[in-house]
């Protein structure tokens, strides 16, 4: 299912493509990691993952910044099959 997404993106330079995830935890983005690389990719090579804690506005108590994750996709094709099957 993949291999059609890839063939169409051939000719695309692209790189480094991002899909960021708002409002998820640190154990799901760990399984969404853990389900790229069932799926075959190799970390650092094909992806690159963060996760960012919400940062809070410490008079109001209000986050500034909600929780969060970044994956970057070598592979623009990648980045929007994720994109479109995780939000």
């Amino acid at each position: 299912m993949l291999s059609g997404l890839t063939n169409i993106f051939d000719s695309i330079t692209l790189t480094n493509t991002v899909v960021k995830i708002l409002h998820v935890n640190a154990v799901r983005v760990l399984e969404l990691r853990d389900e790229l690389v069932a799926a075959g990719l190799i970390q650092d090579q094909d992806f690159e993952w963060e996760y960012h804690q919400a940062e809070w506005d410490g008079s109001s108590f209000q986050a500034v910044s909600p929780r969060h994750a970044v994956f970057r996709f070598q592979n623009p094709a990648l980045a929007t099959y994720y994109q479109l099957k995780w939000t």
